[in-house]
């Protein structure tokens, strides 16, 4: 995490959370369609990780 916010990602300490366990992982991130955070998806678009949205 510490990589991401010295990147330069201003995020709250889950979407930062979510973010270092997808790459870690080498996974795809799920945001449930009512919980759309525009920082986190933009962040997940920048850095290359696959988001799916799930519809409520």
């Amino acid at each position: 995490m510490a990589e991401l916010l010295s990147g330069g990602l201003r995020l709250n300490l889950l979407s930062l959370e979510a973010i270092a366990a997808a790459r870690f992982l080498d996974a795809e991130m799920c945001l449930a369609a009512v919980d759309r955070n525009e920082a986190l998806i933009d962040a997940a678009h920048t850095l290359g990780l696959n988001l799916r949205t799930i519809p409520a």
